[in-house]
């Protein structure tokens, strides 16, 4: 509570003094705004008759109102769009609905950036790649003892097991099969 001196003090009971004592209060039961009040339960207004806009009868409906946490969202959303993201990049970013970026890019007047265009994919290296790799084929035949299994080779040629069988196929080379257990 701010503490008055006795300047200012003296200065407001002089300006009060200045104003007669009837208009000084307003009277129980009379609001200090608007007069002529009139609800309209159709369309759950309250309508009053003012002179600042001659005569006529203007509705004061309330509008929604945004809490705290809402007006803070709607800031940082505006604050992506200045930094240049695009609608897709605020969605995910800040987990809200398109309609409501292009409100607030409305609102204050922005404009929102093009999406960016995404990386095109890398080649993937696919079977046939492998097939005629020389280095591959000769990692495989360095395993190859008649000992190790198909799965045993891939491993540890770093390839896969198909390379493995490509080969084995194609150069009759000598594979066992896998070993299954047998239950005791």
């Amino acid at each position: 509570m701010d503490i008055l001196t006795e300047l200012e003090r003296r200065l407001i009971d002089e300006a009060l003094e200045r104003i007669p004592e009837e208009q000084r209060r307003v009277p129980p039961g009379v609001s200090g705004l608007d007069r002529d009040y009139i609800w309209d339960p159709t369309t759950q207004t309250l309508i009053t008759r003012n002179e600042a806009f001659r005569g006529g009868l203007r509705s004061m409906k309330r509008g929604p109102v945004r809490s705290p946490a809402d007006r803070l969202k709607d800031r940082e959303i505006a604050q992506d769009i200045r930094d240049g993201l695009s609608i897709s990049d605020i969605s995910l970013l800040r987990h809200t609905a398109r309609e409501r970026i292009l409100r607030v890019a409305r609102e204050d007047g922005l404009e929102i950036s093009a999406p960016k265009p995404a990386p095109a994919p890398a080649p993937r290296r696919g079977k046939t790649v492998s097939g005629n790799d020389e280095a591959i084929t000769r990692k495989i035949l360095a395993l190859v003892d008649g000992q190790r299994g198909l799965s045993e080779i891939a491993r540890l040629a770093g390839c896969h097991k198909d390379a493995v069988r490509l080969r084995r196929d194609r150069l009759g080379l000598d594979i066992p099969a896998a070993k299954r257990k047998t239950a005791a």
